[in-house]
This record gives C-alpha cells, sequence and structure tokens, in this order.
C-alpha cells in the first residue's frame, strides 16, 4: 500500500479525524488495486510501492521540480487513493453492525450528517478522484514526451527513463499508436472530451471499431494503415517489457510530412471524431446529434474517397515507397495507357475517313 499513516492521509482530508489507519486499510487497499492499478499498470505500481517502502523516513510531501520523481509519483498517486477510498467508506463508515441489528454511530460532539451531506460527501470525492487521476495520468503523458534516449540519460533523469518504461505496459498509456487519434490531445482538437484522458481510454473500443470497420473498409486497410505509421516515430506502442526494451514513441512532428499526406491525416481524424460523436456513450450527447453525427461522418468519408481520387497521382508521389499501399486500396483508379501513334484516342486502329487524303465514299441512292 502506499498510504500508511493518518499523516498521509491528512495531506489530502486535513479535517478527518480517524484515530487508526488500520480501520481504513480495506478501503484503501480497494482503491489502489480497482482505481489506481490499471492507470500505473502493474510493473509501474509494484515498483512505486517497492520505492514507498524503501524510502519512507525521507519521503517529501513538497511537490516542486526539486522533489525526485518516484516521489512526485507517490504525491499524485496517494491522491488518487485518498478521495477514492473516502468516497468509498462515506456510505458505510457511520453504520454499526452488531448483535442486536444494524445502527447508525453517531459521535456525542459531532452532529449526524444528513442524506443530502452525505451524498454530496460522497460526489465531491468521486470528482476530485477523477481530477486527481487526470493529472496523475496528464503528468505520465509529459515525463514521455522529454525522457531522454537510453545513451543520454543522466544520474537526474534516471528514474524518469524507468518510470516511463514501466508506464509503457499500462493499458492507459496516452499513445494509442495504432489508430488515427492516438492521444487525448490530439481528441481534444476535434471534440471536447474535456481534455480527459480517461475519458479517450474509455472511448478506445469505439475507437477501434469505426477505424476497423468503416474507415479502413472504405479507403483500405493497407492505406489507412500506411497513414497510421506517418504520425509516429520510434519505439513501440504498448511493451509488457518496455523496461528493457526500446525508447518509448512519441507523435512525429506534422511539419515533416508531406502536405497533402498532413492534409488526408487532417480529414481523417475529423470524420473519426464525428462517428465517434455519434457512437460514444462516454460522452453526454443528445440524441439528434448523434444521428446527426453518424449521417455528417459518413457523408465526410465519402468526400475523402473522392478527394483522394482527384489527387492521386499527387498521393503516390508523397506516399513514395509505400506507395503499393494505396494501389492495392479500393480508391485506386487504374491509368488509362496512352494511345499508340496512328491510332484514335479510343485506341481504334481504323482508318481516319476524315484525313485530306482520303476519297470521298458516296453510297449509291437506290433506283
Amino acid at each position: 500500500m502506499i498510504i500508511t499513516t493518518i499523516e498521509e492521509l491528512r495531506l489530502y482530508f486535513p479535517a478527518h479525524a480517524f484515530d487508526r489507519i488500520d480501520d481504513l486499510v480495506g478501503f484503501i487497499d480497494n482503491s489502489e488495486h480497482d482505481f489506481l492499478l490499471q492507470p500505473l499498470g502493474q510493473p509501474l505500481y509494484e515498483k512505486l510501492c517497492e520505492w514507498y517502502e524503501q524510502n519512507k523516513p525521507t519521503i517529501s510531501t513538497v511537490e516542486d521540480k526539486n522533489t525526485p520523481y518516484y516521489n512526485r509519483l507517490l504525491l499524485m498517486a496517494q491522491r488518487c487513493v485518498a478521495f477514492d477510498a473516502m468516497g468509498r467508506i462515506s456510505g458505510v463508515q457511520g453504520i454499526s453492525m452488531n448483535n442486536s441489528g444494524i445502527n447508525m454511530s453517531i459521535a456525542d460532539d459531532y452532529p449526524k450528517a444528513d442524506q443530502d451531506a452525505v451524498n454530496r460527501f460522497r460526489d465531491t470525492c468521486v470528482k476530485e478522484a477523477h481530477a486527481a487521476l487526470n493529472r496523475l495520468l496528464y503528468t505520465l503523458e509529459q515525463w514521455t514526451t522529454i525522457c531522454p534516449d537510453a545513451e543520454d540519460v543522466t544520474e537526474e533523469t534516471q528514474d524518469l527513463l524507468e518510470i516511463v518504461n514501466f508506464w509503457r505496459s499500462s493499458r492507459y498509456f496516452y499513445l494509442a499508436a495504432q489508430l488515427l487519434i492516438p492521444s487525448a490531445v490530439v481528441l481534444q482538437e476535434y471534440l471536447n472530451i474535456y481534455d480527459s484522458r480517461e475519458k479517450f481510454i474509455q472511448m478506445l473500443p469505439d475507437l477501434h471499431f469505426i477505424q476497423e470497420e468503416q474507415i479502413a473498409q472504405a479507403i483500405g486497410e493497407d492505406f489507412c494503415e500506411a497513414l497510421v505509421a506517418l504520425q509516429v516515430s520510434g519505439g513501440t506502442k504498448r511493451d509488457a517489457n518496455a523496461a528493457t526494451s526500446s525508447a518509448p514513441q512519441s507523435l512525429a512532428d506534422d511539419a515533416d510530412m508531406p502536405a497533402i499526406l498532413r492534409r488526408l491525416l487532417h480529414k481523417l481524424r475529423k470524420i473519426m471524431a464525428t462517428l465517434l460523436e455519434g457512437r460514444t456513450t462516454v460522452i453526454k450527447v443528445d440524441k439528434q446529434r448523434k444521428i446527426d453525427a453518424h449521417d455528417e461522418g459518413v457523408r465526410l468519408l465519402g468526400q475523402f474517397c473522392a478527394y483522394c481520387q482527384q489527387h492521386q497521382a499527387d498521393i503516390l508521389t508523397d506516399l513514395g515507397d509505400k506507395a503499393d499501399a494505396y494501389c492495392h486500396s479500393p480508391l485506386y483508379i487504374e491509368p488509362q495507357p496512352e494511345p499508340v501513334a496512328g491510332t484514335s484516342p479510343s485506341g481504334c486502329k481504323c482508318s481516319d475517313f476524315n484525313s485530306p487524303d482520303m476519297a470521298l465514299h458516296v453510297t449509291m441512292p437506290l433506283l
């Protein structure tokens, strides 16, 4: 566990009046495994617990740029667990189970909170827990983008590299590199998800369905994969052996892409976000907007296919050695062969009866 003392809990709930942490162990343990484990991933969670046990006497409660990376990660993780655990406990803490039945437990010097107050407290805890989780994921995302290569690591950044590599085994790792919309930051540009990394992860099944069953079927799987590959540079997406494998990948700079391919990627992301709006249940979208969004997405996908066919030559040129991916797609239009000299534009090899040296053939009238 990463919260083992009353003093640690008081960092996040200064007004609590618990006497012993032992009474909360079950709730804290459940919060760590149900709420924190998946976002961190098993390897990083276990490493954080190990670091916590080894460094208890020297752990800082102040988070600034001089605080070690594992210490900063611990403080953010503790905040997630504390709010989630207190939200869990709020529904049962005032209930006393005994031989006589179930009773309400009321302190002499504290008035009993009514149900409305309990509900508000629980809702606030849930809200703050998710806000803390989003901050944790955002920070890990930022650390990933600034993480140095293994050969450039210094003593100060050794922990940073280790944390980032361990996090890559988590399903919450920020970069879903096999998708046209690979991160919450990119999706936020096309659809308001309140900048929530957690909501983005919850939308991944819908994003996969849209890309694989709607977009890839229309433009060709190979062409879709070629466009996805353009937006990612280096490494691998998610790796169970990340701590000992290649450096984590990051989004490529759009400025390095050829203009027309950058335009195609933008159009596909817009299509994907529009279709997502018509399908998702993670964010609130009214029924009519869902219908309109689906229709808009289908229309935009049709326009995209027509655009590709109109600019086929430029696309093939900019794809370079990946041009075969487009040639094997349903969008590809076979070029018409150039007419052979001495034939008509249609390829017909018959004589040209309109040439000046041809005799005029007249059909004799019927008598």
